[in-house]
């Protein structure tokens, strides 16, 4: 722009002068002309550069609001995938817990199947004692139970078995040791008769005292002593009504029972419970 100035005055000064030739004359209209033309095509590439850095801004604008907007995207998509893993625990872990109840259901329905079999034998050994009235085999409560009338066993009042009972005892101990591996609890159990002796105070000394000897017989049988115990109930877990002579005859018993497998009803049945 100042060479077109500069281009300008000159020429005025030399029409002013009057002391120019035609072809300087010329020469500087040549020249003028060309340094406007240079001009405007300055002028078009600032024009163009403009329109340039106005697009490469939008263009700059439009990448950002992406760039937000992917970050966005992925913010949601690890999100989701979190929730994804999160999700896929919680299942495993439901899984591993199934598989878990499902294996202990197995082991007690294989105990409870192991516990019929025994059943089975004991009735099968034991039928002869069933149908003279001197025994009754039952499960209750998920448990192998022989009931013994105490007057099969003991004289009213004593705790030494009678003879008839020594025989039915050795009966009943030839099945018990066949299963070495099962545990078994003989249970003395009165009626609401109390007693009272020097020897006996009170029923729970002589439910005890009866169990006491049921186990030494069984003992003496080749019972493993590991494998049974004795408990005294007095009059305190009775089967009928304590106010007929019917009811009190079946409170006064001796109970034989076979625990189930403890181990699988302490460390496996509260995972199922759960």
């Amino acid at each position: 722009m100042n060479k077109v100035i500069i281009i300008s005055v000159s020429l005025f000064t030399i029409l002013m002068t009057g002391c120019v030739s035609k072809g300087t004359y010329n020469a500087t209209l040549s020249e003028l002309s060309e340094t406007k033309g240079s001009l405007n095509e300055a002028k078009d590439k600032i024009r163009a550069q403009r329109e340039k850095i106005a697009n490469q801004q939008m263009d700059i604008g439009s990448n950002k609001a992406e760039i937000i907007k992917t970050k966005s995207e992925l913010a949601k998509l690890q999100a989701d995938k979190k929730a994804l893993e999160d999700e896929y625990s919680a299942t495993q872990a439901l899984l591993n817990a199934s598989q878990s109840k499902l294996q202990t259901m197995s082991q007690i329905e294989a105990e409870t199947k192991k516990r019929n079999e025994i059943y089975a034998r004991f009735v099968n050994q034991l039928q002869k004692m069933i149908d003279a009235g001197k025994l009754r085999v039952s499960i209750e409560k998920g448990r192998i139970v022989i009931n013994l009338p105490d007057n099969v066993l003991f004289a009213t009042g004593h705790a030494n078995v009678n003879e008839e009972g020594q025989k039915v005892l050795k009966q009943i101990a030839g099945v018990l040791k066949e299963f070495k591996e099962r545990r078994f609890q003989v249970e003395g159990h009165t009626d609401n008769v109390p007693i009272k002796s020097s020897r006996y105070p009170s029923n729970w000394e002589l439910s005890s005292a009866r169990a006491l000897h049921v186990v030494h017989l069984m003992v003496d049988e080749g019972v493993d002593p590991k494998n049974i115990s004795a408990a005294g109930y007095g009059e305190f877990q009775p089967r009928a009504d304590n106010d007929t002579p019917e009811g009190r005859k079946l409170n006064r018993r001796i109970e034989i029972i076979m625990l189930p497998n403890l181990e699988i009803l302490s460390n496996e049945l509260p995972k199922v419970m759960k």
